[in-house]
């Protein structure tokens, strides 16, 4: 009997591909649904396992994209997604040789980081993903949300065909001042903009609604997609307002949130993936009309070249420090010099005593500034080698705001 075994798929098994990923994720099974997940997939971007018997048992997908990292750079990025295994060919090591194979891939080809969002908690940290980026769950009772600020500019409402091209660069504009920030493959815009529906999901389209700000000249700097929904309870008004997506300058969201919560019959504005460190309940006069009911770990890194991913890196301030990645499968591993400052980074391989030993997912989870290095290191996710070496590369990889990915995939 042939050994199991991983490659990467062919164009004539996408759809079988597809089942796959509905399958281990609970999805739906009507043809229209995974001829819809056959139709986006490509195929030289997934990696699939087989059974001794040559069945397509396991599937792992990436996204070609870049991400926002501090200090307003790009370095290319695999948005890792479709990780599925079937639960008839669980523990027989399917998910590790696909792991292992799509990070060899992705090193590669030149790609600096891998991404994901983790379904759970425990799998991906033995593979060198650390929990990078949070998001969280905001919801706000329009009933008591005044802002502190006189209304600016203007607010336009539009469908979802003028509503694409501006969420899009409303997006990109935002990530660009964001790090954690993904860019997103043309096809999702549609999607997101409420263009297209996903076969299988409810239509909502009667409840899609788009709304641009614009400033005093005249130009759009923010856009929101959201959905309503006309709720009432014993006779008054308890309407819904859903957030899909709000991204704009400081100002331009600040007014998109003020629209939502002055929409007639809206009690409940609620978004489900905002930045931790959102500054809304500040722009009111009682924050307590902001609600963070979910926080949750959102993306998760994976360094797979240092000396570019730590390379476009930019710190708040210079500074210097030696470290020694252990990373198992070989990509980041080694000690490292990094000198980091407002205007530049230098990053080399060196032989001088590390100031501190690392994993590679402590590595992945500190990068986009969203774990200190100092609360790792209390955590005992990292050693200190040197006196003051903690608060070294906790002061090179601090960030002033916490990362965010307005958009997930």
């Amino acid at each position: 009997m042939a050994e199991p075994t991983v490659r990467t798929l062919h164009d004539d098994e996408r759809l079988a591909a597809a089942k796959v990923v509905n399958v281990g994720m609970l999805g739906s099974l009507v043809d229209e649904t995974n001829q819809a997940w056959a139709d986006i997939i490509d195929a030289k971007h997934c990696i699939g396992a087989f059974s001794e018997e040559g069945q397509l048992v396991g599937l792992t997908r990436d996204l070609p994209t870049e991400v926002s990292v501090p200090g307003g750079g790009q370095v290319p990025a695999g948005g890792v997604t479709a990780v599925a295994v079937l639960s008839t060919h669980r523990r027989r090591g399917h998910l590790t040789r696909l792991m292992h194979a799509q990070l060899q891939r992705l090193a590669d080809e030149g790609t600096a980081i891998a991404t994901l969002i983790a379904a759970e908690w425990p799998i991906y940290g033995r593979f060198g993903y650390g929990p990078a980026v949070d998001a969280c769950k905001l919801e706000v009772d329009t009933t008591s949300a005044a802002f502190r600020q006189p209304p600016t500019g203007s607010i336009e409402l539009v469908t979802p065909a003028e509503l694409r091209p501006h969420l899009e660069a409303a997006h990109e504009a935002r990530r660009a001042r964001t790090p954690g920030g993904i860019r997103r493959d043309p096809g999702a815009w549609d999607r997101l903009a409420g263009l297209v529906r996903w076969p299988g999901q409810p239509d909502d389209s009667d409840k899609r609604r788009g709304a641009l700000w614009r400033d005093g000249d005249g130009e759009v700097q923010g856009a929101v997609a959201y959905t309503v929904d006309d709720v009432w309870d014993r006779n008054r008004p308890a309407g819904k307002a859903d957030v899909g997506m709000l991204v704009g300058t400081p100002e331009a969201e600040r007014e998109l949130w003020r629209h939502l919560c002055e929409i007639d019959w809206v009690r409940t504005v609620s978004a489900g993936n905002r930045g931790v460190d959102d500054p809304l309940p500040y722009q009111l006069v009682d924050g307590r009309a902001v609600t963070a009911v979910d926080h949750f770990d959102c993306i998760w890194a994976r360094v797979l070249d240092l000396p570019v991913a730590l390379g476009a890196r930019r710190s708040v301030r210079a500074g210097r420090a030696v470290v020694e990645v252990v990373d198992p499968l070989g990509h980041a591993g080694g000690r490292w010099s990094l000198e980091l400052g407002p205007d530049g980074a230098d990053v080399a391989a060196t032989a001088e005593s590390a100031d501190v030993t690392l994993p590679v997912a402590a590595l992945g989870a500190a990068y986009f500034g969203g774990r200190s290095v100092r609360r790792l290191h209390e955590a005992g996710w990292l050693g200190e080698e040197a006196p003051g070496g903690v608060d070294r590369l906790d002061g090179l990889l601090s960030t002033p705001t916490a990362p965010w990915s307005p958009t997930t995939y």
